[in-house]
């Protein structure tokens, strides 16, 4: 994670305040860089999250972001069944 700092110098706890204060408002996300731009009275925070790019599993191996594929590779995962699972007894039938 980036702390980016536009303005008036914060000292490493106070920026270190602020990120954990992120943290605890959005404990759900993964902070990728955080800008504080600090004036005489106040600090504005801006953040930018990471979001996860995803990733697929074809014949048991894990084969990469499926935007990346040509159009038969992506019919392909489209046109894959997943395994039924039965809730009662935890197996694949």
């Amino acid at each position: 994670m980036q702390i980016i700092m536009e303005g008036l110098p914060l000292s490493r706890a106070e920026q270190l305040q602020y990120v954990q204060y992120l943290q605890e408002k959005y404990p759900d996300r993964i902070l990728d860089k955080v800008f504080l731009d600090a004036t005489e009275d106040a600090v504005a925070i801006r953040c930018e999250y990471h979001i996860p790019r995803p990733v697929a599993k074809m014949g048991g191996y894990y084969i990469g972001d499926p935007a990346h594929w040509n159009r038969a590779k992506q019919a392909e995962l489209r046109d894959t069944l997943p395994n039924p699972v039965d809730p009662a007894q935890g197996k694949a039938k």
